[in-house]
């Protein structure tokens, strides 16, 4: 749903790009004055007036929606760049400004619930930048509330999943991933966003010691990266597969599986990751 603020913000935009002035907008069904006041979020308009206006701003209604989504879509754009900036600098104060800033969005225009989704996600990145501050049980339970009535996961939602997955407890968690598999299976939308919080998933499941859970990952994640051109994804899969197999079936053929993953790395000239996957190996291994 979105708020008076936005529609009205959308309105007055309509009406400034077509040069058309508050006075030419009004007419005996809507006054100037009232118009106004839609305008600034502080007034709404009976759909015959708020008809009367549009044609008065020579506004199809089809385009003003159109325009008040893509106004939603990119503030929600914005957010994210924040959100990456933020995350590469390691700024947890700029992620403590966002939260607050994201708060009183919220508390100014509680009908817009994303605002509260994002400050759920700025927090998360604050536990991500201090491990001692905890992730609240309440925001996930909020979280898995939103998902569960909400048909259509987008861009967006897989966002908020490969966010806080690594805060939430394995029931939920896998049913959150089941569901994830269950939607890129049946409409194959945002495969490889999906793929990617899935995998982070597994890798989960398989540290948390969730026999049942990450072998359900193992055997469902091959069909989504049959394409030889994922490269990254299988070579990461492949690594995940090395830890399952150490940890439940063999401990040395496990070992070899991940040795091979990381391999591909060197080979492909990518230090930094085979550094970091040799560490986790080692890190993995000593635990």
């Amino acid at each position: 749903m979105k708020s008076l603020l936005e529609i009205g913000r959308t309105f007055r935009e309509l009406r400034i790009n077509n040069h058309i002035s508050l006075k030419q907008a009004s007419d005996e069904n809507v006054s100037m004055s009232q118009l106004s006041r839609f305008e600034r979020g502080q007034a709404d308009l009976s759909i015959s007036k708020f008809i009367s206006a549009l044609k008065n701003i020579q506004t199809e209604p089809g385009e003003f929606f159109s325009a008040l989504n893509d106004h939603q879509k990119s503030e929600t754009i914005e957010f994210m760049s924040k959100l990456s900036k933020l995350e590469y600098e390691r700024d947890i104060e700029g992620f403590r400004s966002l939260y607050k800033e994201q708060k009183e969005k919220y508390s100014s225009n509680p009908s817009v619930y994303q605002y509260h989704l994002n400050m759920i996600l700025a927090q998360s990145f604050i536990c991500k930048c201090d491990r001692s501050i905890p992730f609240p049980k309440e925001y996930e339970r909020e979280i898995a509330d939103y998902l569960f009535v909400t048909d259509e996961w987008n861009i967006y939602e897989l966002i908020l999943i490969g966010n806080i997955y690594m805060f939430i407890d394995i029931p939920l968690l896998h049913k959150m991933g089941t569901e994830v598999l269950t939607k890129v299976t049946k409409t194959g939308a945002n495969k490889n966003l999906a793929t990617i919080v899935l995998l982070n998933i597994f890798e989960t499941c398989v540290y948390r010691n969730s026999k049942d859970a990450a072998t359900y990952y193992k055997d469902n994640i091959p069909a989504l990266i049959s394409d030889e051109t994922k490269l990254y994804e299988r070579n990461l899969y492949h690594f995940l597969l090395g830890m399952y197999t150490y940890k439940w079936e063999d401990k040395t053929r496990g070992k070899e599986i991940m040795e091979e993953a990381i391999k591909i790395y060197d080979y492909l000239g990518c230090i930094n990751l085979a550094k970091n996957y040799r560490q986790d190996m080692t890190d993995y291994i000593i635990t």
